[in-house]
């Protein structure tokens, strides 16, 4: 008795598993986004923090910068895990599901 899946239960779990990365990547997508956004804001703002500080006075925009963007750094970074979790869950799962319709 043979107990393979047909080739048509495969392309509907292949399917099925991209459609839901597609959908959960509306969720994901911009968290990742805001994060790599406040990340090269956060090290631009300490280059030029580096730049600047030579003087007398304290460069206050790039410092205020710095912190707002560490600020949003600190609080997103669960939410930025969580994300890279699911997308790299389904980019695994999907890599094996075409590989084993390639064997």
């Amino acid at each position: 008795m043979d107990l393979r899946q047909p080739e048509t239960w495969k392309r509907h779990q292949l399917a099925a598993t991209e459609r839901m990365q597609s959908d959960i990547g509306r969720f994901t997508r911009p968290v990742i986004d805001l994060m790599c956004g406040f990340s090269m804001a956060y090290l631009m703002s300490w280059g030029m923090l580096c730049v600047l500080w030579g003087g007398d006075s304290m460069p206050w925009a790039p410092l205020l910068i710095a912190s707002i963007s560490a600020l949003v750094v600190v609080l997103a970074l669960p939410a930025f895990v969580l994300a890279v979790g699911i997308e790299s869950y389904f980019s695994r799962r999907l890599r094996s599901m075409r590989n084993r319709d390639i064997n």
